[in-house]
């Protein structure tokens, strides 16, 4: 398993396609870049952070 910035990654499996506005393609390139890593690997961080916040919110519920 790897970690980054404190979050869990497992072995990367799965593929998915998105298609985004432009001004959100923009923007998530520009934070990818501040922080030296591919716009791939930024989005697998955050949607990791997603689906952890949102199973914390569900045990919640």
């Amino acid at each position: 398993m790897l970690k980054y910035k404190n979050v869990e990654m497992v072995k990367l499996k799965g593929r998915v396609t998105a298609y985004l506005p432009e001004d959100i393609q923009t923007a998530l390139e520009k934070w990818a870049e501040e922080e030296s890593r591919s716009l791939s690997s930024l989005a697998t961080y955050l949607l990791t952070r997603a689906v952890k916040d949102r199973q914390q919110q569900d045990k919640k519920d």
